[in-house]
């Protein structure tokens, strides 16, 4: 149980620092010191509850909420400082890496920013990664009774362990795309977990949410290939209502997704 503390400690404590407005990303030091442990003890937590570094994960939040500052009118040169990175240049290299698409250019073309969330603590090994809601669950609040469409990445667990992470990676990058060049007006994407992702559309008729559902699918023949591997960006669909409910809505998105 102690060893589950260090791995729930250190999400709140990481996420805290984020957040923080003056504060750069914290080291694997700074987080081994809060929650009173090694840095040998902590990355071995994260390694077995996430299969992936804890800086690594810090790295990709970075990214995401970097994402969200650009669109936010705030400068390149000024979120590089913010996520501790020494240059404007080699922060315009890792967001690019991440995101496909230059930082400088990101603000005027993307509205999608979620692409890694916080991972919440499932107690445990997390054999299926999920984000927290909550930002989700704010943005519902006045949305009962629109429409939400679901995609589920097909295959993305079989790519990371048969192929490798980076495809799985690229894959990802190109459903965050595709789905961001579908969006228009109000709508609002999440990514909800490691392979699916939440569009709400703000629709009334199920039959406009069909026709944005079929807009991102017909493009379900495309491919990615990175260092001679090659994959195919296929994304299962379904649409749900939201009644306001306050049950799972990871469990109701599952039941949409294998209708």
């Amino acid at each position: 149980m102690k060893d589950f503390y260090i791995f729930a400690e250190s999400l709140g404590y990481i996420e805290t620092r984020l957040h923080a407005e003056y504060a750069e990303p914290p080291t694997q030091e700074e987080i081994a010191r809060h929650c009173g442990c090694s840095v040998s003890a902590l990355q071995k937590m994260w390694k077995y509850c996430t299969q992936q570094g804890v800086m690594h994960y810090i790295r990709r939040r970075c990214l995401t909420l970097a994402a969200r500052e650009l669109t936010a009118g705030v400068s390149v040169l000024d979120t590089a400082v913010r996520f501790g990175y020494g240059s404007g240049e080699a922060f315009a290299r890792a967001f690019a890496a991440l995101w496909g698409i230059p930082p400088s250019e990101f603000a005027g073309s993307r509205s999608f920013t979620e692409m890694y969330p916080p991972i919440i603590d499932q107690g445990g090994i997390i054999m299926r990664v999920k984000f927290d809601l909550t930002a989700l669950y704010e943005k519902l609040a006045d949305q009962t009774g629109t429409y939400i469409v679901c995609f589920d990445i097909r295959n993305l667990m079989v790519m990371n362990e048969t192929q490798s992470r980076a495809l799985g990676d690229a894959v990802i990058r190109a459903c965050v795309e595709r789905i961001d060049r579908a969006l228009s007006g109000d709508m609002f994407a999440f990514r909800i977990g490691g392979d699916e992702f939440a569009v709400v559309t703000g629709f009334r008729e199920i039959t406009e949410a069909e026709a944005f559902e079929r807009k991102v699918t017909a493009e379900n023949d495309q491919t990615v290939t990175l260092d001679g591997e090659t994959a195919q960006v296929y994304l299962h669909s379904g649409i749900m209502r939201w009644e306001g409910s306050s049950g799972d809505f990871f469990e109701d998105f599952q039941q949409t997704i294998v209708r």
